[in-house]
């Protein structure tokens, strides 16, 4: 029995350690590219949605995962892509008209942007470079903020406030990434 679950802990590490590139299309995104004023910046593939069962085992894969991180740098990086996985997910979930879960899954992307945040700047106190990450930061806050608005359209009246409230913290975060640069 240790030996299978050793097997599967190994299978969940190894395709986090190595994440598809594939990125997704989502529904907002369609109309989005018939738009001039769209942010060019590809979102990865979500793979399993929360309102799947077997959702939970990726949860706990990235918060190994995370764990397990000590760089702050990759850490940055790391959390950066949960947070374009988070979205993803919630975007397609406002598709579904699972509006609830879309909401709580936006509020966990945020939670991991902010995160990505913190890590970008323990890594600058280190005296690394952080430029590369600074600059996926800003791309994917402007990015989240376009999608969020497409979420507007989606998600029932009882919702949007919300989803407003998630719009003001990427707004904060989009602050806290140009602060961020000028330091």
């Amino acid at each position: 029995m240790r030996k299978i679950i050793l097997i599967f802990f190994s299978f969940l590490l190894f395709f986090s350690i190595f994440p598809s590139r594939a990125s997704a299309q989502l529904p907002s995104e369609e109309k989005a590219t018939e738009s001039s004023q769209t942010v060019g910046y590809d979102l990865p593939y979500p793979g399993i949605l929360p309102d799947n069962p077997l959702h939970f085992l990726k949860a706990i894969r990235d918060r190994i995962v995370g764990v397990l991180i000590s760089d702050p740098l990759k850490k940055a990086e790391f959390n950066l892509l949960t947070s374009d996985k988070r979205i993803s997910s919630a975007m397609m979930l406002a598709a579904k008209g699972k509006d609830k879960l879309g909401i709580e899954t936006l509020s966990k992307s945020n939670n991991y942007f902010h995160q990505a945040i913190s890590s970008a700047n323990e890594a600058r106190n280190m005296g690394k470079r952080i430029d590369m990450v600074l600059h996926n930061l800003e791309l994917s806050s402007k990015k989240h903020k376009e999608l969020v608005r497409g979420m507007e359209e989606k998600v029932s009246r009882e919702f949007l406030s919300q989803l407003q409230s998630e719009e003001k913290r990427l707004s904060e975060f989009e602050k806290s990434v140009i602060q961020l640069r000028t330091k």
